[in-house]
């Protein structure tokens, strides 16, 4: 520890004592009832907002206590730690008190650090809350995640009590979204009716007259007869409204027509139709010439069925790999390449490893690194489930590189890397294929036998 690190410490820990024993203490903020003596030099050196009410000459210069009725005392109390102690134990249950203590104190550092916990720590039960508490108060970065992540895994979010909390406009608005990852327009159908059986007491008449309205946001010839025949049938709010019972027989006339398609200004949303791509992952030595002069390093797409190419950031793109060795995608979609690290991140690194990168196209198309695993070359990448597998290749044994036979795997759920059942011969230079949930290793050169 440097001399003036431990000085800082130093100070800081004499702070705190001083604020416990309340010696030189010359400032009480009172939040809900609590009192709490602290320096107004400390203050003004956190928040600029504490900075320019004992400076600019404003009656709280000389006020012994300061009343802050905006602000949780539990929320005042952690910030206030964190100013003396450096120490702020971020929670689910207490961001977000704590970041609108620190938007209202100009504490920028601290909601940063709140946005940041919000979104690493977001699921498909909090985005809905997060969405919400970040656009009322003016995070757009974080709202804009949080949007992103709702429509993403909207199924997940359907099945969680957050959505139906909601007030009927902000379900209604949700749900005109095409943008929304649904395979089935069931799926909408289902919400609606469980937010409206969701009434409270005191809401319950209420609700269920909004149900006309929000069946109309619902693309029901969308949706098989017999789901809404017996849709009809399990609910009585269906039943008992003529709005709603029009709206549901005017749905089944129209897929009584089109039998085999629904409507065509009917729009699908974005989960409804999927396209089966080939991508191509590509390094040096070939490709469109870029704006920049040197070969292309983008990525891309090719959609047999259109004819038409998509573009991807590339993983050679910024510290992410080097080289791209092998690729699969797994049988949720994800796609992952392994290779070896560029020269930026070599440059830090003592020894040469395999990178695993997965491609994350919520964040705008980036690369993000899941793992490394011990080098090798000539290699192939293979996964069943939430299992990578690194098959075969090249590896130094001995203090030369020989073909191997080795097979290990790692969980995308993280932890170390295990060996698995290795390969019946050594391989480098072949080629995988899943089917079925089983790998099939392909061709390949094996050593030489003399």
């Amino acid at each position: 520890m440097d001399l003036t690190t431990k000085h800082g410490l130093v100070l800081l820990d004499q702070l705190k004592r001083m604020r416990e024993s309340e010696h030189l203490t010359d400032v009480v903020l009172v939040a809900e009832g609590i009192s709490f003596p602290c320096h107004r030099v400390v203050l003004s050196a956190f928040s600029p907002y504490f900075r320019v009410m004992f400076t600019c000459g404003l009656r709280e210069c000389n006020n012994r206590e300061i009343f802050l009725h905006d602000t949780p005392a539990d929320s005042l109390a952690l910030l206030l730690n964190y100013m003396y102690c450096s120490d702020l134990p971020l929670t689910n249950s207490n961001v977000q008190g704590i970041s609108i203590a620190a938007f209202l104190l100009q504490m920028d550092e601290v909601f940063t650090r709140c946005q940041l916990h919000m979104t690493e720590n977001m699921d498909a039960s909090n985005c809905l809350g997060v969405y919400y508490f970040a656009r009322d108060l003016g995070a757009e970065e974080l709202a804009d995640h949080a949007h992103r992540f709702l429509r993403q895994h909207f199924v997940q979010v359907c099945q969680n009590e957050e959505i139906l909390e909601l007030e009927a406009h902000q379900l209604g608005k949700l749900l005109t979204s095409d943008d929304l990852n649904v395979s089935r327009e069931e799926t909408i159908l289902d919400v609606v009716l469980r937010w409206v059986s969701h009434s409270t007491l005191t809401d319950g008449e209420v609700r269920i007259l909004h149900l006309p309205e929000l069946l109309r946001k619902v693309r029901l010839p969308l949706i098989s007869p017999d789901y809404l025949k017996e849709a009809i049938r399990r609910n009585t709010a269906l039943l008992s409204d003529a709005e709603c019972l029009e709206i549901m027989n005017e749905a089944l006339e129209a897929t009584a027509m089109h039998p085999s398609a629904a409507p065509r200004k009917l729009k699908l949303r974005y989960g409804m139709e999927t396209t089966d791509l080939l991508l191509c992952v590509g390094n040096d030595g070939g490709g469109i010439r870029s704006r920049y002069g040197n070969f292309a390093e983008r990525s891309f797409c090719y959609a047999p069925s259109t004819g038409r190419i998509y573009y991807i950031t590339s993983p050679r793109y910024g510290e992410a790999l080097g080289y791209v060795c092998a690729g699969v995608v797994t049988q949720r979609n994800d796609i992952i390449v392994a290779g070896e690290a560029g020269a930026r991140r070599m440059a830090r690194q003592k020894i040469m490893n395999v990178e695993i990168y997965k491609y994350k196209e919520e964040t705008q198309g980036t690369w993000e690194h899941l793992t490394s695993a011990e080098y090798r070359d000539s290699y192939t990448l293979g996964s069943v489930g939430d299992t990578l597998y690194l098959i075969g290749g090249q590896m130094k044994l001995k203090n030369q590189f020989l073909i191997t036979n080795c097979v290990e795997r790692w969980s995308l759920q993280g932890g170390p890397w295990r060996s698995a059942a290795p390969l019946p011969m050594a391989l480098a230079y072949h080629s995988m294929v899943r089917m079925n949930d089983r790998l099939y290793v392909i061709g390949g050169r094996s050593p030489q036998v003399k």
